[in-house]
């Protein structure tokens, strides 16, 4: 390689947590380049502080102490995304590092435009544009105002169409989503499933996981069959679905449901298992990310929730999707319940026997899949073995460093 190409710029803002950037940064580093990361401290676990223990990684944290409050709004989030992506740009340009590679994790096209505009400063750079989610596509299934809505998606499909011309590579996550994307850009899409430490997820015994956490989890899971959700609760993944099977199986006393996370359906969640009376339902805020491999191997088995098919067009982008969540589920070795309509994680799921796809037709049937897996302990562990061995396979960093050897060998 040549001097340049041995210095990378990620640049990624954090919701809850760096996530797949993370473990990008990782994998790049295993290739011996010298990583640096420009994001900014997680909205939603301000207090949150993310290491790697690689020498090659360095990060650059972003204070941005308006962005809680901006983040409730669209027009907050875009204020919050180009205030981000301005000051990252600011300093790529004073840096005294002089990266060959620019990889954009998002929000796109935001991050992409900071990536682009040095470039055509600095010239002798490869920009990367890792897409996991469609923007603005995602606009149409929100509740906001329709003149707002079109003008924002209209300059956001004319702004992507131009930026994705120029980048020199796209990574994206599966390949339904290569193929909508090389629809639209009409160049070749690479893959990278998701990445995920695995030394930091994994199986373990719930007394290892329970000394890691608060002691109130100890009392409360003592004796109970476990099911978890975690993540975000609004439209794409609806929570509502969990008060229906908490009524299902609230005949099992044993059964409980940990629910953490945020979002604008949480509190209709917690209001509707308040006024039906389930006692079986514990809902809890965010933890901070480097909590969650503990809070995981508290479940018997997790939950992989449908988006909520009254809004309209939301299935086409759901079967999309690969959360990461599922990666992580994955990673614990949890048997998963998916009982999302079929999408490229129920597909995965079934093809590695990791656990159970009911979509919402079959939904009758959920109370006897939970009853049969919590009765059948070694059916519990196959599927958990399962699961994790999917992970090793598709999810590991050392994977993701197989995958991007290769495009830089061939870009370079």
């Amino acid at each position: 390689m040549e001097r340049t190409w041995k210095s990378v710029f990620i640049i990624s803002f954090s919701d809850f947590s760096l996530g797949r950037a993370l473990y990008l940064a990782k994998a790049l580093s295993l290739l011996r380049l010298n990583v640096n990361m420009i994001t900014n401290k997680p909205i939603y676990a301000p207090s949150e502080s993310e290491t790697i223990s690689e020498p090659e990684l360095k990060i650059i944290k972003i204070r941005l102490p308006f962005a809680t409050i901006l983040y409730d709004s669209i027009l907050g989030r875009l204020i919050v995304y180009s205030i981000f992506a301005l000051i990252s740009l600011l300093y790529l340009l004073k840096s005294k590092v002089n990266p060959g590679i620019l990889y954009s994790r998002g929000p796109h096209p935001f991050t992409d435009v900071s990536c682009l505009i040095y470039k055509l400063l600095k010239h002798d750079v490869k920009v990367v544009s890792d897409i996991t989610d469609l923007w603005p596509d995602v606009l149409k299934y929100l509740n906001i105002n329709a003149i707002f809505k079109y003008v924002i998606m209209t300059v956001g499909y004319i702004i992507n169409n131009v930026l994705y011309t120029k980048v020199d590579i796209i990574i994206t996550l599966n390949e339904e989503m290569a193929k909508v994307l090389k629809s639209r850009i009409g160049k070749d899409v690479c893959i990278i499933y998701g990445s995920i430490d695995l030394n930091k997820f994994r199986p373990m015994s719930r007394k290892e996981a329970l000394k890691k956490l608060p002691n109130n989890f100890s009392k409360l899971i003592k004796g109970k069959f476990v099911i978890l959700y975690a993540g975000i609760m609004g439209p794409f993944q609806d929570p509502l679905v969990i008060v229906d099977i908490a009524e299902k199986v609230k005949i099992y006393p044993d059964i409980i449901f940990l629910i953490f996370g945020s979002g604008p359906f949480k509190q209709k969640l917690q209001e509707t298992a308040r006024v039906k009376s389930l006692d079986n339902i514990f809902i809890f805020d965010p933890v901070p990310h480097n909590l969650m491999p503990f809070i995981y191997n508290l479940a018997d088995l997790v939950l992989l929730l449908p988006p909520m098919l009254s809004t309209p067009g939301v299935y086409e982008y759901f079967i999309l999707a690969l959360p990461k969540k599922f990666i992580e589920y994955s990673a614990c070795g949890k048997p998963i319940l998916c009982l999302t309509p079929p999408c490229v994680a129920s597909k995965l799921c079934l093809d590695w026997k990791a656990g159970y796809h009911i979509p919402p037709e079959d939904f009758p049937n959920v109370e006897n899949i939970i009853r049969i897996i919590k009765e059948n302990k070694k059916l519990k562990m196959y599927l958990g073995k399962n699961s994790r061995k999917m992970a090793e396979e598709l999810f590991s960093i050392q994977q993701a460093t197989k995958v991007l050897r290769k495009i830089i060998h061939e870009n370079h």
